[in-house]
């Protein structure tokens, strides 16, 4: 009997390494026009060709339809707006771990504890890594393993270097530009599962330690910049942005 697909929707820790050229697999996969059940048939034919047809079937398809073509709920708007406008994205490396981070929460939590770390100037081994997450997602085989699947994928991405009993060290940042970069700032909300964030937490944020700064635009359409009564300036999603204001300072920026 074939072993069943896991779920998409729970938050599972990464447990295959993915690679660049995997991930434009489903990328492209997801930018054609087709029912999720073609592109969920296409993109197991695709995956074939990297790996055995059990893992094309399972558990790497899970890892990578996650991301791009069958996305959670909550991160439906901003991947789909990534695939409507690649031309904002021509370093891909940046893309596909901006995906990553408001996909999978067990990435988004490893790039917090390297951001941290980095800015602590710490040194962090996979090992150390691994008592962090295993701290915060618990001690099973399938975590302390994703740890190390994990920061393979980023090395793979060019975001760190190192590993094992290595040191890891952060990589120079991937350029955004100011859309690309606000719709980093979506993919943090979503990772955090917050409605808004402070527009200078948004920017020192140990998530995103591997994008270079760069002020994001605000014709981004899922998200709108607002000024509080303290004259604070926070990123909220737009659908929620208006009732998360004061009504007298709603002023868009």
């Amino acid at each position: 009997m074939s072993p069943r697909a896991p779920d998409p929707s729970s938050p599972r820790p990464l447990d295959r390494a993915l690679s660049l050229p995997l991930l434009e697999i489903a990328y492209r996969i997801a930018t054609l026009d087709l029912s999720p059940e073609q592109r969920s048939s296409q993109l197991t034919i695709a995956l074939r060709e990297h790996t055995t047809d059990a893992d094309a079937e399972t558990r790497l398809k899970w890892a990578v339809s996650r991301i791009w073509t069958n996305p959670p709920e909550p991160s439906a708007e901003m991947i789909g707006w990534a695939i409507d406008h690649s031309e904002h994205f021509p370093d891909r490396r940046l893309m596909h771990a901006g995906a990553l981070l408001a996909t999978v929460p067990f990435v988004g939590t490893t790039l917090a504890h390297l951001g941290r770390s980095f800015s602590l100037d710490q040194t962090l081994t996979v090992p150390d890594l691994r008592r962090r997450l295993v701290a915060r997602w618990g001690d099973t085989s399938t975590v302390r393993g994703a740890a190390g699947k994990t920061v393979t994928t980023l090395r793979r991405l060019e975001i760190v270097t190192g590993g094992g009993p290595t040191s890891i060290t952060r990589q120079p940042a991937l350029v955004a530009g100011p859309l690309a970069a606000a719709w980093l700032v979506h993919a943090l909300l979503l990772h955090r599962q917050a409605t808004s964030i402070d527009v200078r937490d948004a920017a020192d944020a140990p998530e995103l330690f591997w994008a270079a700064p760069t002020t994001p635009d605000s014709t981004y359409p899922h998200l709108e910049q607002h000024t509080e009564a303290t004259n604070r300036r926070i990123w909220a999603h737009a659908s929620n942005a208006l009732s998360s204001v004061p009504s007298t300072d709603r002023r868009r920026l």
